[in-house]
């Protein structure tokens, strides 16, 4: 005999729980990116209140966030004038070598307006909404200093570094539908997920929260010197 169903009222917006069930069946046709968006539109207050203090008590984040640093569009070419060694080159390196010049040297401000006007970014706070679109921004830089490649154990792995660092209800949401995923329709992939999400976890953990520097203008610096100055490995696990 099945167990009664609570007659309590839903916490989880049904809504978004079916569309979360559509990416729990095939991530890749129904991205996080979109379910992020869908979330905020039925989320409680009290889950997005508690969103914005754990990120207002990150250590750092006050002045960050004050400031709303977001950098000016990159150019590959320009990206050329950086030596080997540095991060400007490890930078180049990965955009090339992963194929990512199509949305190389996006402009983030003008990005930020296009959300706005869209309506993406309702509800959101303004200081989360920010980090949404810096945390865009930066997303080629984590991989580059943490040393997690762009592949599906090095996007899982960073996942978790992102959210052992900044919590951030994207990051949450990707760890969720990847375990629900492999707990459901691929058990084949509870372990490699596991040792992605573990290693991130610990890697986050134990290394200086990277989250609220300004890399683009450190990339004449040896990448060495900041991935030690930051507590970085400096060879990859879940390349």
């Amino acid at each position: 005999m099945s167990a009664p169903i609570t007659d309590k009222p839903p916490i989880v917006d049904r809504s978004f729980v079916d569309k979360f069930m559509v990416s729990v069946d095939r991530p890749l046709d129904y991205g996080v990116y979109f379910l992020f968006h869908d979330w905020w539109e039925g989320a409680t207050t009290e889950a997005i209140d508690a969103y914005m203090e754990e990120l207002h008590n990150i250590p750092g984040a006050t002045d960050f966030l004050k400031e709303g640093y977001i950098a000016e569009p990159l150019t590959v070419e320009g990206l050329r004038d950086y030596g080997p060694g540095t991060l400007g080159a490890a930078y180049r390196d990965f955009v090339e070598e992963n194929n990512l010049i199509e949305n190389f040297g996006r402009d983030y401000r003008a990005f930020q307006k296009q959300l706005k006007s869209f309506g993406k970014l309702d509800r959101m706070p303004e200081d989360m909404a920010y980090m949404m679109v810096r945390g865009t921004q930066l997303h080629d830089f984590m991989h580059v200093l943490t040393g997690y490649g762009a592949t599906i154990p090095g996007e899982l792995a960073l996942a978790s570094y992102y959210l052992s660092q900044i919590r951030f209800p994207y990051h949450a949401i990707r760890l969720a539908v990847t375990m629900a995923h492999t707990a459901l329709v691929a058990p084949k992939g509870v372990v490699p997920s596991m040792d992605a999400f573990v290693d991130g976890w610990y890697y986050g953990r134990n290394s200086t929260n990277i989250n609220f520097e300004k890399w683009e203008e450190r990339m004449g610096e040896p990448l060495a010197v900041l991935q030690a100055e930051m507590n970085l490995r400096q060879i990859a696990k879940a390349a």
